[in-house]
C-alpha cells in the first residue's frame, strides 16, 4: 500500500496495530488514553457530538423528529449488538466531554453551575415551584420532577397553602427522580 492513498478506516486500523504491539509495555494510563482516542475517532462519537450540538440549539419537537429521521435515513444505524455497545460507549464519552465536571446529570435534568441552572436534557422548558419551603423543578413534557433544595429562595414565604396545594396537584402522575 505504499503508493495507494489510505482511507481513514485503514489509517485507524494501521495505528491500532502499531498501538496494540506497544500496549503490553505501556502503562494503564497510556492504554486508557489510547482507548479514549479510538472512541473519539468512531463515527458514532462524531454522530453523538453532532446531535448534542443540535440539541443545545434548543430545537422544537418537529425539528428533533426531522433530525432523528435524517440520522436513521443516513444508514448510520448500528447494525449489531457489538456496534451498539460501541455506540453506547461513544455516547457516554460525548456526554463526559461536553459537560464540565461541575455539572451533574440526574435523570433527564442537568444541574449547571449554580442553583437556578437546571435544564431538561431534551431541551424542554422546566418550571420551578414550591411546596412549603421545599423547591422543585418539573419538566411537563417529560412528566418528571426533582427536589432542588429547601429554603434557598424566599419566594415560598409569600405563598400560602392554596398555592402549595395547587403546585402539589400539578405534579400528580409525574415521576419523581431521586
Amino acid at each position: 500500500m505504499s503508493g495507494e492513498k489510505l482511507t481513514e478506516t485503514q489509517k485507524v486500523k494501521e495505528k491500532e496495530k502499531a498501538q496494540t504491539a506497544n500496549d503490553s509495555e505501556g502503562s494503564c494510563e497510556t492504554q486508557r488514553h489510547r482507548r479514549i482516542d479510538r472512541i473519539r475517532f468512531r463515527a458514532s462519537y462524531r454522530l453523538f457530538a453532532e446531535l448534542h450540538e443540535f440539541l443545545e440549539s434548543k430545537p422544537n419537537a418537529a425539528d428533533i423528529l426531522v433530525k432523528l429521521y435524517d440520522v436513521l435515513d443516513a444508514k448510520r444505524s448500528f447494525g449489531s449488538i457489538r456496534n451498539a455497545k460501541y455506540a453506547a460507549e461513544s455516547l457516554g464519552l460525548v456526554l463526559k466531554d461536553r459537560h464540565s465536571t461541575s455539572e451533574k446529570i440526574l435523570g433527564n435534568f442537568y444541574f449547571g453551575l449554580f442553583f437556578g441552572d437546571v435544564r431538561c436534557l431534551f431541551g424542554h422548558e422546566v418550571r420551578l415551584f414550591n411546596i412549603g419551603r421545599c423547591h422543585y423543578v418539573a419538566c411537563d413534557s417529560c412528566r418528571t420532577y426533582i427536589f432542588v433544595g429547601a429554603n434557598l429562595m424566599s419566594s415560598w414565604r409569600r405563598e400560602n397553602e392554596d398555592i402549595w396545594q395547587k403546585n402539589f396537584d400539578s405534579k400528580k402522575g409525574y415521576k419523581f427522580i431521586e
